[in-house]
């Protein structure tokens, strides 16, 4: 309860204390600001209202640069007094007056409008800037005069314009804030990673600051630990570790000159004892050779034979009459970088290491390739380049009559043990200086083709007609055969909803329309619907053989799929969200195919919002030391990272939006963690534990749906949601901190940085580059 005191001062000098203006509402969000001088660090709870009854709840700590003046003048110590309250599906067309007020109190802010009238956007709403300190900003920019307009968006360092962008590309993250192609990200040059402080100034092409600006940056090439002392303490450094994990910085793609001389100009600080025998493969000019050839005897402290000049197969008997430790082969013409053998020869220090492959690079763009990856390996051929195999391994080799025999039939003679037999040395160390012939290409497919049929004989495998211009590596589909008798299983999908039955008829609709399973069952949980539609929704659809769940209560995803799994009687299962829509005959085909292999705990689908970009093409652990979606700024039909967004691969984790398990693994993983993870991160915490018990995780960009990502539970836009969140992050952190920033799925050279997008940035510093196996994860224990 408020004490007299307390209500005189609301009553008598609340204007006074209390400054603030509700500045408008564009595209159904609220902009506006609010100040407590009698509390100037506080962050002001504010109530929308409609009509004067309140209708959301929002804190305001939104920075707003273009009050800078005003609040100066009130003695703020900062910008983030403003707020963007979000009115949802509340329409037009409903009227009202809607209004700003100071929770708990009688105090109303400035300024109202009603819902119906037309509106100019607030300056709030025009453009923003954000930042993290790092080269890499974020925002979106609008010409209020011509919405159509692209506007460029350019960074100054005193007078000296640093960047510009064209803001014309969609943010995901963003989606909240502005429609359409109207982001920008701003890459700033890497010569301000130098550990001093630096004021951008960032504007749009007619002068106007933006909302944000200016930034202050301050970084360094080396991390946090490149800004501190030399005889920093170690609880200094672990603090700074902690702050990298948690923020880390990125520089972009086309930094790579920059950041390879910065980060790779030495090779290991103790030299591998083994001797390699490399054979120097196909036909090249003079110069060519030459150039290969000085590049292998430039080789730092390595004991090199090289052999070349005649068919293959009498150079490999040559490379295996050397008795060398190791046999690998470059391509004439190609080039090593100076320390390449000292550093890929280190894979082999891991105990159970019989081939080891590096990363490469092709006109001047690098490959950074993950942990052993065999869908992806077949796919795309990523292995090949520089990819060094034991003595012992090659001397049993059979039939091998070109360079891709001898890898491919390596990779095939360890693929059983491949986890921890193949090893990546995730470092540069390859240059491809001339592309693949037609025969090379034919000897690659047909090698991995033969491959297959030894390791997966119920799989055929077809190379793709439709590369992009400039692909150099493989490009290939592996179909696999459903087993004996799999058409007689029992699929069941799993659909939690609460009303929204437009979403829901749109769901059921398209799986009936797109999916042949002969044995499919449907199970909609009904999480506490009260609207009438629904309920005779669900009396339509019970009469077609869908079942319909009651389970009341509040939104526990992770227990809702948990207790419909329980009573389902399918042996395979799919998690479905109720904005799911099915886009394709055979998906559902191409997801069980992939789920019934022996080595195969889980399947998800490319997933792809309403306007055609990709909402989840895999999950990526790390991000912002947590975990986000691959794909985000991919069109469906862009080609992603060599191929990643139309490639099958593995990956750590896949949403639960459209996840599919066998029933029976379901059930020994122990479901979903409903404690730790009612809504969001229990996907991710099931694939990891699907890969703690030895078995992969496979993304399928063959099995395309809709996701209207939260379209039926919303944003996180309530104190009580993000609350909420922020537990849910806490424990995956608590839970899996281990392995959050080593995804072998990914690169430790990449960005894990959340304002940019998988595969965009390099990582300032990189992570742990020491070889790597396809990791087994093991979940500590709470």
């Amino acid at each position: 309860m408020k004490n007299e005191s307390e209500i005189l001062d609301e009553a008598t000098v609340g204007a006074a204390r209390w400054h603030g203006a509700l500045d408008g509402l564009y595209k159904q969000l609220v902009y506006g600001w609010v100040f407590d001088r009698n509390r100037p660090d506080a962050r002001v709870i504010v109530e929308i209202c409609r009509d004067d009854v309140p209708i959301a709840c929002i804190l305001a700590d939104v920075a707003r640069t273009d009050l800078a003046a005003e609040l100066e003048v009130l003695g703020a110590p900062d910008l983030c007094h403003g707020f963007v309250a979000d009115l949802g599906a509340l329409p037009a067309s409903s009227g009202g007056v809607i209004s700003a007020r100071v929770a708990n109190t009688e105090v109303t802010l400035a300024g109202s409008f009603r819902l119906e009238e037309s509106k100019t956007p607030p300056a709030a709403a025009i453009n923003n800037v954000v930042g993290d300190g790092g080269l890499r900003l974020h925002g979106w920019a609008l010409d209020p005069a011509d919405q159509k307009r692209t506007v460029t968006v350019c960074a100054f360092v005193d007078n000296e314009m640093v960047a510009q962008a064209a803001a014309d590309i969609i943010h995901p993250s963003m989606r909240g804030y502005i429609d359409g192609a109207h982001g920008f990200d701003l890459a700033l040059p890497a010569s301000l990673a130098d550990g001093e402080v630096h004021s951008v100034r960032v504007v749009d092409d007619e002068g106007r600051p933006l909302n944000g600006s200016p930034l202050t940056i301050c970084c360094s090439m080396d991390g946090l630990v490149g800004l501190l002392p030399d005889d920093a303490d170690e609880l200094l450094l672990k603090v700074a570790d902690i702050y990298q994990r948690h923020l880390p910085r990125s520089l972009p793609m086309s930094a790579w000159p920059e950041w390879s001389a910065r980060f790779d100009r030495e090779g290991p600080t103790t030299l591998p004892t083994l001797s390699t025998a490399v054979i120097v493969t196909g036909e090249a000019d003079a110069a060519a050779l030459e150039r290969t050839l000085a590049s292998l005897q430039s080789q730092h402290g390595m004991t090199v034979q090289a052999f070349s000049g005649e068919p293959f197969a009498a150079l490999l008997a040559q490379a295996l009459a050397s008795n060398c430790d190791v046999v690998c082969c470059v391509r004439a013409g190609d080039t090593l970088v100076p320390h390449a053998l000292a550093w890929a020869l280190e894979g082999f220090a891991l105990p159970d290491a019989q081939v080891v492959y590096t990363d490469s690079e092709t006109n001047g763009t690098p490959w950074f390739k993950p942990a052993w990856n065999p869908d992806y390996a077949l796919a795309s051929d990523y292995p090949l380049e520089l990819l060094l195999v034991r003595h012992s391994v090659a001397h049993g080799l059979q039939e091998v009559h070109t360079p891709a025999d001898f890898a491919w039939s390596a990779l095939a003679s360890v693929w059983s043990e491949g986890s921890t037999s193949v090893v990546h040395v995730p470092r540069v160390l390859y240059r491809m200086l001339s592309p693949l012939s037609t025969d090379e290409r034919g000897a690659r497919l047909a090698a991995v083709s033969r491959t297959l049929r030894a390791v997966q004989p119920q799989a055929q495998i077809e190379e793709s007609d439709k590369l992009p211009p400039g692909v150099v590596h493989a490009a290939r589909r592996v179909r696999y055969s459903l087993p004996e008798g799999a058409r007689e299983l029992t699929v069941s999908l799993v659909i939690p909803t609460r009303d929204r039955v437009d979403l829901l008829q749109r769901c059921i609709s398209t799986i009936q329309q797109f999916t042949a399973w002969p044995n499919l069952e449907i199970i909609v949980i009904d999480n506490g619907s009260v609207e009438e539609a629904t309920h005779a929704y669900f009396s339509e659809i019970a009469q077609q053989g869908i079942f319909v769940l009651p389970m009341p209560g509040p939104f526990n995803y992770a227990d809702l799929n948990n207790r419909a799994i329980a009573q389902a009687n399918g042996e395979i299962v799919g998690l479905i969200n109720n904005d799911i829509e099915a886009l394709h005959d055979g998906w559902l085909d191409e997801i069980v195919s992939q789920l019934l292999r022996p080595d195969v705990g889980a399947v998800g689908a490319k997933l792809l919002w309403p306007n055609g970009m990709v909402q989840h093409g895999g999950v990526l652990l790390g991000v912002g030391n947590v975990a986000g979606h691959f794909g985000n700024r991919l069109m469906d039909s862009d080609w992603g990272d060599h191929g990643r967004n139309q490639l099958v691969h593995r990956v750590s984790a896949c949403t639960a939006a459209c996840l599919f398990l066998l029933r029976q693994d379901f059930i020994a993983f122990g479901g979903m963690d409903g404690d730790a993870y009612p809504v969001a991160f229990n996907d991710v915490d099931l694939c990891l534990k699907v890969r703690q018990l030895g078995k992969a995780v496979v993304w399928t960009p063959h099995a395309k749906l809709l996701h209207a990502e939260s379209a039926s539970r919303g944003s996180e836009d309530t104190l009580q949601k993000k609350t909420r969140a922020q537990r849910e992050i806490t424990a995956i952190r608590k839970h899996w901190g281990h392995v959050l920033c080593d995804d072998p799925a990914y690169h430790p050279c990449l960005s894990l940085d959340p304002n940019s997008h998988a595969f965009g940035g390099l990582a300032i510093p990189p992570r742990n580059r020491a070889p790597r196996i396809e990791i087994k994860f093991i979940r500590i224990t709470r």
